[in-house]
């Protein structure tokens, strides 16, 4: 006589303490030994930074342009001159004239444009660090993903070498006349669904390794997942507090307000005029003519409206950071939400499937015949099911609390 779902699995909860809970010891085995490893994720990353071309390019990048604002610091070159004119009378003679002269800007123009130099140079680092955070967030996210699918891949394994017997077992049934071919059936379509998912699996695991490869110049065979208890929701107040503080795109948005900020002085600098000082000989006929001679640029039209100029991009600056900042709190405040959410749901699900029938429970009920072996592929499929939203809510999970405190890396 069969049983409903709800007769069944009465049952199969009063025998559940004294029964092996196999697979979903397997499970939680896997579990504890495939959550996403910090140490591991820590030497992935080194190894990224390393040997990354991304990253590498892109610091040379850096250091190109700080030295670059390094330059131009110093006055122009001096000059030398020489002339000879030679005379059309006799009488008149030769003229020989040189000199030596040096320009330069008003002194205080110097100390200014130093300041500004490293500002840049500042600015540039900040850049650096805001490509080098997105960098390491695509490497951690890729690795762990790369922990996810082998998880999955173990799991599946262990479903596939379940399947395998079941459909043995039918098999032999079958050939003894104690199974009908729709059993056996089933029990085959089951061993290929789950023989296809496994090697669809094999092939996204390794597209994965490659992009990690590509990431770290280095396969990541050799990283074990090991036990990770970390991965606790700090609170909300910590996270933005430390985003606030850490985040290199804030860090940035602060360094080019100062830098607009710098341009307004140095622009205000430009209006002092420019110096020449120099030394000049003549010779004429038999008269010789030495001294020193001076000048000075009136800046009245060169420079015209670069303060303006500067104000405004100093007005837009401020107005940016302000701007950027509220969304970053905003998008932080959602992603946070959504990281709290996702680990309640993992929790009650993980709650679940420690108080749910396993195989062991839906083995044993097939066995005495208070399943049909419809029902069992449709309890079976309902369990797996279950095991895997499991999964993706934590692989979803790690991912948004990665992408959360992306301003650690």
């Amino acid at each position: 006589m069969k049983r409903t779902r709800k007769q069944v699995t009465a049952m199969l909860h009063q025998h559940k303490r004294n029964t092996l809970k196999v697979l979903l010891l397997t499970f939680l085995g896997v579990l504890s030994q495939a959550v996403y490893a910090q140490n591991n994720v820590d030497e992935f990353l080194s190894l990224v930074e390393q040997n990354n071309q991304e990253l590498k390019a892109a610091y040379k990048l850096m250091e190109a342009q700080q030295m670059g604002f390094q330059t131009g610091l110093t006055p122009d070159n001096p000059s030398i001159e020489y002339g000879h004119f030679p005379g059309k009378q006799e009488e008149i003679g030769n003229k020989t004239t040189y000199g030596i002269s040096q320009s330069f800007d008003f002194p205080t123009v110097y100390s200014v444009r130093k300041k500004l130099a490293n500002d840049q140079s500042q600015l540039s680092e900040y850049e650096y660090q805001l490509f080098r955070q997105a960098k390491l967030l695509e490497a951690q996210l890729g690795f762990y993903q790369y922990a996810f699918l082998l998880k999955k891949q173990r799991i599946l394994q262990k479903r596939l070498e379940h399947a395998e017997q079941l459909y043995q077992s039918y098999q032999t049934k079958f050939e003894r006349g104690n199974a009908s071919v729709l059993d056996v059936n089933k029990a085959r379509i089951q061993y290929l669904k789950t023989k296809s998912n496994n090697q669809l699996l094999v092939q996204e695991l390794d597209a994965q390794q490659r992009d990690l490869q590509l990431l770290s110049g280095q396969t990541p065979d050799t990283l074990v997942i090991v036990s990770n208890p970390a991965n606790e929701l700090p609170s909300l107040e910590t996270v933005l507090s430390d985003m606030q503080q850490l985040q290199p795109e804030v860090r940035y948005l602060q360094q080019a307000q100062q830098v607009a900020d710098r341009q307004i002085k140095l622009a205000k600098q430009n209006w002092l005029p420019e110096l020449e000082l120099g030394y000049e000989s003549e010779k004429a006929g038999d008269g010789t003519y030495r001294g020193v001679r001076g000048g000075l640029s009136i800046p009245l039209w060169k420079d015209k409206n670069k303060v303006k100029q500067a104000k405004a991009q100093a007005i837009f600056e401020e107005q940016r950071y302000s701007s950027r900042l509220s969304s970053l709190v905003s998008e932080t405040q959602k992603r946070y939400k959504q990281a709290e959410e996702l680990n309640k749901i993992w929790k009650e699900y993980d709650q679940t499937l420690k108080e749910a029938a396993n195989i062991g429970f839906l083995d044993k009920a097939l066995q005495l015949g208070h399943l049909s072996v419809i029902d069992y592929f449709n309890e079976l499929a309902f369990y797996y099911e279950t095991i895997d939203t499991a999964m993706e809510i934590e692989n979803n999970y790690i991912q948004t609390l990665a992408k959360l405190q992306a301003y650690k890396l």
